[in-house]
């Protein structure tokens, strides 16, 4: 008797379980912004915007692409297939057109991971503010919508320098202390590298990514620069149009 209770108990588990299996993993697949930045300690911390800036790009460079991360939520397929996102009219102050081009999305066959492409023009108005493109992935033929945390992503563009998102990752390690146009001016001028993407230590060195040591030696190295350029220079300010002004620091 035990023993068919047992079974019958057995089954109706194995039957609860099929009835609530997760339909998304069934069907077509879903799609969603998964933007990632590491951290100082090697982990990655997902990101819901970015900036991007024409400012660190030479002055003939017209258009460019911005890539945002998109993972797949479910199975993958032996084709390639089309995602789609639109930016949402009321919360983006970008102009189509004149600011941005947008075009459907690829998850390429096999692939669990990809990316939007977004194509941004070097509009005049980009001097003077920056512009708001609020992204929101929407179903398409091949692939519905994935988890709510990764629906919407937002972008800003200018032409002129803006905080990137990787100096808060930082900011306990002080590199290079507190943020302003130009003193991120100057370390550009200085190293001619405007993107500091983080790993930890205790991982291999990857291309395109700084562990502590070499951000150290950068640190050093613009430290250095600034006090040469001190020698024979004025003042690099915090703000032009301050007062009192203050001049830059480096830790």
């Amino acid at each position: 008797m035990k023993h068919v209770l047992y079974t019958t108990t057995l089954l109706l588990l194995l039957l609860a379980c099929e009835q609530n299996e997760p339909m998304d993993f069934a069907g077509k697949g879903d799609v969603y912004f998964f933007e990632q930045t590491r951290n100082t300690a090697g982990y990655m911390q997902q990101v819901h915007e970015k900036n991007f800036s024409f400012a660190v790009l030479p002055d003939d460079v017209t258009r460019a692409e911005e890539r945002v991360s998109v993972q797949l939520l479910g199975n993958t397929a032996d084709r390639d297939r089309r995602f789609i996102a639109r930016v949402v009219p009321d919360s983006s102050t970008a102009v189509e057109g004149t600011h941005y081009r947008l075009v459907d999305g690829v998850l390429p066959a096999g692939a669990t991971a990809t990316y939007l492409p977004v194509n941004l023009l070097r509009a005049p108005d980009l001097k003077n503010a920056a512009v708001k493109l609020y992204l929101e992935i929407v179903p398409s033929a091949d692939l519905g919508v994935g988890v709510d945390r990764g629906v919407f992503f937002t972008l800003h563009v200018a032409d002129m320098l803006m905080k990137p998102s990787w100096w808060d990752m930082y900011i306990d390690y002080q590199y290079f202390g507190t943020y302003c146009d130009n003193k991120y001016k100057f370390i550009i001028e200085t190293l001619g590298i405007h993107d500091f993407p983080a790993t930890s230590g205790r991982y291999a060195p990857q291309e395109g990514y700084y562990t502590p040591p070499r951000m150290h030696g950068f640190r050093y190295a613009v430290k250095t620069a600034y006090e040469e350029y001190r020698r024979t220079n004025p003042p690099v300010w915090v703000d032009d149009n301050a007062d009192p002004l203050v001049e830059i620091t480096f830790p």
